[in-house]
């Protein structure tokens, strides 16, 4: 293999590293898979909120379970700082 074909393998792999990295971080919203902050993260896009100010539904909707999390309102907040 010639250094020309090395170096369009090394940018192949680190383009899709970089590109993995960009989808992880589009559907998780950087934080850790099954923590409080994520499934807030999860919130808008599972119940089609369109503004920040939805967030607070989950508070007024079900009156009956606790209120929400500051980890958990901070993660549906970063869903519209990346998502938009």
């Amino acid at each position: 293999m010639t250094l020309q074909g090395l170096i369009i393998v090394l940018f192949a792999m680190s383009l899709a590293f970089v590109t993995y990295l960009y989808v992880d971080y589009k559907e998780t919203g950087g934080y850790e898979r099954n923590s409080n902050a994520y499934y807030g993260y999860l919130y808008p896009s599972t119940n089609g909120f369109k503004k920040v100010e939805d967030c607070n539904r989950a508070n007024t909707e079900n009156p009956h379970v606790p209120p929400v999390t500051k980890e958990w309102m901070d993660g549906c907040k970063k869903y519209f700082e990346v998502n938009n």
